[in-house]
């Protein structure tokens, strides 16, 4: 008799534990199931982004302004948190690599920002849909005040990368 209480106690807490264990791996499917989940939602958002360059210009030798077209399907915005890297040489053959913060309204010495959202950036007509965002089709004019300036004569490159990671870079030469 005693032995069958004890039988049955042990398959009680054999059930009980592989009833635990297949919860817990249930679980931990299910955790890793919603992450491979968020990714592939990234990698689509990713795969979905892209920007092309139009061209750049330097109306001075501290400013520089880049021409880009959001050719992607995805609407581009919170310009804070894309980078600006400007690799440049000034007047004295100094060479600087310099990662330029945002900001709004006309950038002082070292900063970039947004000069304008166009339907056509070389024609000037202003976007009209979604003030602010970058849709697709649209294009943006990006400008940056650096100091010391660029230097005339020298081969210089600005790169800008969205926050999901796809970049862009443009060469440009100070005449």
């Amino acid at each position: 008799m005693e032995t069958a209480i004890v039988s049955i106690i042990c398959v009680a807490l054999i059930v009980v534990g592989g009833m635990t264990m297949s919860q817990s791996f249930l679980s931990s499917v299910d955790s890793t199931a919603v992450g491979l989940s968020n990714v592939s939602q990234i990698d689509e958002k990713i795969l979905r982004t892209n920007i092309s360059v139009l061209g750049t210009s330097q109306p001075s030798s501290a400013r520089v302004e880049l021409s880009l077209r959001n050719s992607g399907q995805i609407k581009l915005n919170d310009f804070d948190k894309w980078d600006f890297i400007i690799q440049y040489t000034d007047g004295g053959g100094n060479y600087f690599v310099k990662w330029l913060p945002y900001t709004t309204g006309s950038p002082a010495d070292n900063q970039w920002g947004v000069k304008g959202i166009y339907m056509d950036a070389s024609g000037g007509d202003a976007e009209v849909f979604e003030p602010g965002i970058l849709n697709p089709g649209e294009e943006i004019i990006l400008r940056a005040r650096v100091n010391p300036s660029v230097g005339e004569g020298t081969t210089n490159m600005v790169t800008v990368s969205t926050p999901s990671g796809v970049t862009a870079s443009a060469l440009f030469i100070r005449n």
